[in-house]
């Protein structure tokens, strides 16, 4: 470990942590009704503290009662992030809008048609543009907003695959449609589930002498950051994108599992069928997740590095690739037949804010630099914080959470001379597949959103976890019980941040909610 590293442990461990005490006794004499949360806070930090003996327990052995906590701490992650999707009227049904889309296409596909049939598709026949936001002002003609419009039809921009997996199967069984937020909600417990299970499983694989509450802190801590935005608007849009991050995570678990888990080769080939299948699934759910399938190419590597290469082995491999191939075409075949383009998911035709039809992705130097500067934004950006509850405004990614700073130790002289953990592609691989996902992003719409960052933010959850599970492998006694508290503080900071960046989401919606929220919790 190198000096300066410790250092900065040493100072926030021996210097920070009895500050932060410190502030805590005068919050608890001069806040009044905070002293509550000022009481947890300090409780907390007793915990977390590096002599705690929370940190002696190791994900090297699997025991019941660590099994126990594992899934009480999963389930209560859940029920804390489904807790508020039903709660709020124009995400719960309750005044849908254009966002019961998954319901009417359900219906639309048990018909026997692709297409919405609303019966005023004639509106915007007389534009010369109706994908102009400002064309369709001045004309004031009414239609469909966020749906893709094409030669006089409506069709469902979102990915098709949500209603084929969750939405057609309930309406066939139960006879009713399913409410959209409740598909977010099944997204949501599988997402979370997901990630427990991959962090599970790659301590056990790689890091076991990771401490058992570092690992139970940061699975909490990651999964409450990739699905907060779902917590707050969980229809439609958060759908889509938590079908796809759900399978993602699942998908990287049996890819992982495939090329690191198992010896035996035809296991290794099956599981990463599996993982095929439904990385090539979140294609049809929201592709700029989809593109987290680049991580296969490292995986990939790493498993032929062990073998040699035979055509008896090609073969298998490419049995595993075959629902990339399968699924591959349905998809392009289902985009042909509504937009006569086997690439085109609807992006171009979308009724929204911005004009898209003519978007392209281009290497010219304008389009080079809006990617950069928005790349940096998007991840850097200074975060902006109020004086009135929440107090925390949405910013970029490592502004609203900085535990992800913590993903520098994967990259350090220090650890990455070694070269022993085997990871160094897929670690290489996840940046790049971040970058990736983020400069589509950028070309593909007219400026970031907050909800976009759901694409990545798992992705850079399981970076964080593997860069502090290497760490805590490369350090002596104490060096890990305080990169033990180090982690576990800024875990708890995380699911704090989440919690008060969905207040005030809600309350872009719904702004009287966060006086309430506020004043029931003694904070307004």
């Amino acid at each position: 470990m190198s000096k300066r590293l410790r250092g900065w442990l040493d100072a926030y461990a021996m210097f920070f942590y009895p500050a932060l005490i410190l502030l805590t006794a005068v919050l608890v004499l001069t806040a009044g009704k905070r002293w509550l949360y000022a009481g947890v806070g300090a409780i907390l930090l007793f915990a977390f503290r590096p002599g705690s003996a929370l940190h002696r327990p190791t994900v090297e052995t699997c025991r019941p009662w660590k099994v126990l906590v594992t899934v009480l701490a999963a389930a209560a992650t859940a029920a804390a992030c489904l807790w508020p999707m039903g709660k709020l009227p124009i995400w719960n049904g309750e005044e849908p809008g254009h966002r019961n889309q998954y319901e009417l296409m359900a219906e639309t596909i048990l018909d026997g048609r692709i297409e919405f049939a609303y019966g005023d598709e004639d509106t915007l026949k007389d534009l010369e543009n109706p994908y102009d936001p400002n064309e369709r002002a001045e004309a004031r003609v009414y239609y469909h907003w966020d749906h893709a419009y094409y030669k006089g039809h409506y069709y469902m921009y979102f990915g098709v695959v949500p209603v084929l997996l969750v939405f057609i199967p309930y309406r066939l069984l139960t006879g009713e449609a399913l409410t959209t937020y409740h598909a977010t909600q099944l997204f949501t417990v599988l997402i979370i589930a997901g990630i427990f299970a991959l962090f599970w499983m790659a301590a056990r694989l790689f890091f076991r002498k990771l401490s058992f509450d570092v690992y139970i802190a940061l699975s909490v801590a990651f999964s409450v950051m990739s699905v907060w935005y779902a917590c707050a608007e969980p229809a439609l849009y958060c759908t889509a994108i938590t079908a796809a991050v759900a399978l993602e995570v699942w998908s990287l678990f049996f890819f992982i599992r495939a090329v690191w888990g198992e010896t035996r080769e035809n296991r290794q080939i099956a599981l990463a069928g599996v993982g095929a299948l439904l990385g090539a699934l979140a294609f049809g759910c929201r592709p700029t997740v989809a593109l987290a399938n680049l991580l296969v190419i490292p995986m990939l590597a790493a498993f032929l590095k062990k073998r040699s290469v035979t055509w008896k082995l090609i073969g298998k491999l490419a049995l595993a690739a075959l629902p990339y191939v399968v699924v591959g075409a349905a998809l392009m075949v289902y985009n042909y037949v509504r937009f006569e383009d086997p690439f085109e998911f609807g992006q171009a035709y979308q009724l929204t804010i911005a004009d898209q039809h003519n978007y392209r992705v281009s290497l010219d130097s304008a389009t080079v630099l809006r990617v950069l500067n928005d790349t940096a934004n998007n991840f850097f950006a200074l975060g902006r914080i109020g004086t009135a509850f929440p107090y925390l405004r949405s910013s970029s990614a490592f502004a609203n959470f900085p535990i992800l700073f913590l993903t520098v130790l994967a990259f350090l002289p220090a650890l990455s001379a070694g070269r022993e953990h085997r990871l160094g592609p897929l670690l290489a691989g996840l940046v790049v597949t971040v970058l990736v996902i983020t400069a589509f992003e950028i070309v593909w719409t007219p400026y970031l959103l907050e909800r976009y960052r759901m694409d990545l933010y798992f992705l850079l959850g399981l970076l964080c976890f593997l860069a502090v599970g290497l760490w805590y492998g490369s350090l002596g006694e104490k060096g890990r019980r305080r990169l033990a508290f180090v982690s576990m503080s800024l875990a708890a900071a995380t699911v704090v941040s989440a919690f008060l960046l969905c207040v005030y989401t809600v309350g872009i919606y719904y702004p009287e909610k966060v006086g309430v929220i506020g004043s029931l919790l003694g904070l307004a």
